[in-house]
């Protein structure tokens, strides 16, 4: 036991801890934008606007599965591209597409919005004023689409310090603007906002890498084949699995929400445990990721899952405290409802949290499928049993139904993560360690 114990206290303090306390502190930045943005709602504009903005919920999935056909295949593709002299014109003719694309996707949120919105909201809600703040909103993603894209490319010729510069400077800038604007414009100051921040920050990253000549106009060729034939592989593996996570979680989840009237609460609660509580266990993936990847598979799955333990021994240390942050520093009126739906929600994550770990070493690893199937198991089988009974009036949803459908959906996932990495982990693992002996 004793020697157990050293092994184990050895094994903890060579943890990159340098690394994921500055990766914590890098997303307090937009922790504490959304906590300032809540509070301005509640402050300025009347209490209905949370189901206004809580719309985001939803309308966040649409940027983001459209990002994971685009943008993420970019980190590969630009990887390959970097050594070779034609880089700079790399990063300008997939740049283009990039942007073309999403403008392109993005058109169909003024043509169809109303019909989403509505949709999406079984009951009566504000469509008019939704659909006007989520189309401003549709135009700041179609914006800060080229700040995603130039974030992409600095970390690509390892210059992330540049993308962390200039996520604190479109932080400020935004909440610069919200200071100004909210107040004044209301809820669709929000997107005003993110319009503007958006901009400076796509401009000014553009003139950056113009300055340092990391882009380059250059004519398309048929040299460029391979380079987009291998994005768009990547883009729609990437892509598609993301669909199918956010159509189901839309339609199962957001929908529901909504139904019953609780979109703004849920979005507030939403907002506390992905904007808060999940910090270290999301910069505890980008670890992982790291250790399984760039480091030839240098797993310490026992730090893991110590480290994931002493966050979740914090979070329910810390309940007494969730319902003063929600009255006092974001003022809001219901804020023992949201301290409810939080704390019903809290001991479902404790799965999710747990199964982040081999999710994130079969990420580094390039082992996606593994992920893959898991999510075919809990969208296909596990929401399609749901489905079936809803359809069949066997259960009625609630708030309180919702919160036990996706927070058993996380103990799903965390169980068929749990197998995969005593099986097929393992099995990974003993194939590399034959190779590294031959």
């Amino acid at each position: 036991m004793k020697e157990f114990c050293k092994k184990w206290w050895n094994d903890f303090k060579q943890f990159d801890w340098k690394m994921f306390l500055a990766l914590c502190l890098l997303a307090l930045v937009p922790a504490i934008y959304q906590t300032v943005v809540t509070r301005l709602i509640t402050t300025h504009i009347n209490p209905g606007a949370l189901d206004i903005v809580g719309q985001m919920e939803w309308f966040d999935l649409i940027d983001e599965t459209i990002c994971a056909f685009l943008i993420i295949p970019m980190y590969s593709v630009l990887s390959k591209a970097h050594k070779k002299d034609n880089f700079n014109q790399v990063v300008f003719k997939l740049g283009v597409i990039v942007v073309s694309l999403y403008a392109l996707f993005s058109l169909g949120t003024f043509f169809w919005g109303i019909g989403m919105i509505s949709f999406m909201n079984p009951n009566e809600i504000d469509v008019g004023a939704a659909y006007s703040y989520l189309a401003l909103e549709t135009i700041a993603f179609m914006i800060g689409i080229i700040f995603s894209y130039v974030n992409v490319v600095f970390l690509v010729i390892d210059k992330s310090r540049y993308m962390y510069a200039f996520l604190i400077a479109r932080v400020l800038l935004a909440l610069l603007s919200d200071f100004a604007l909210v107040p004044n414009v209301g809820v669709n100051g929000i997107a005003v906002s993110n319009i503007i921040s958006n901009s400076i920050m796509g401009i000014l990253g553009v003139l950056l890498l113009i300055f340092t000549k990391k882009i380059r106009i250059g004519k398309y060729s048929k040299d460029d084949i391979p380079c987009f034939k291998d994005w768009g592989r990547i883009g729609l593996f990437a892509g598609g699995q993301q669909f199918l996570d956010n159509i189901i979680y839309a339609l199962m989840i957001v929908r529901m929400v909504n139904a019953v009237s609780e979109s703004g609460n849920y979005w507030v609660a939403n907002n506390f445990i992905w904007g808060w509580l999940l910090i270290p266990i999301t910069c505890l993936s980008e670890i992982i990721r790291k250790d399984a990847g760039a480091n030839g598979y240098n797993l310490k799955q026992k730090n893991y899952y110590s480290i994931s333990l002493i966050v979740l021994v914090i979070w329910f240390s810390l309940i007494p405290t969730y319902e003063w942050f929600f009255a006092t520093i974001e003022r809001i009126n219901n804020a023992s409802r949201i301290f409810e739906i939080v704390v019903k929600n809290l001991g479902f994550y404790v799965g999710y949290a747990l199964s982040q770990i081999p999710d994130a070493i079969f990420v580094g690893m390039g082992k996606t499928k593994y992920n893959a199937i898991n999510s075919l198991i809990c969208n296909i089988v596990y929401y399609g049993i749901w489905f079936i009974l809803y359809q069949t009036s066997v259960v009625t949803m609630t708030m309180d139904m919702i919160i036990i459908m996706f927070g058993c959906g996380n103990v799903v996932h965390w169980a068929v993560s749990l197998i995969e990495e005593k099986i097929f982990l393992r099995r990974e693992l003993r194939k590399e360690l034959t190779l590294q002996q031959q």
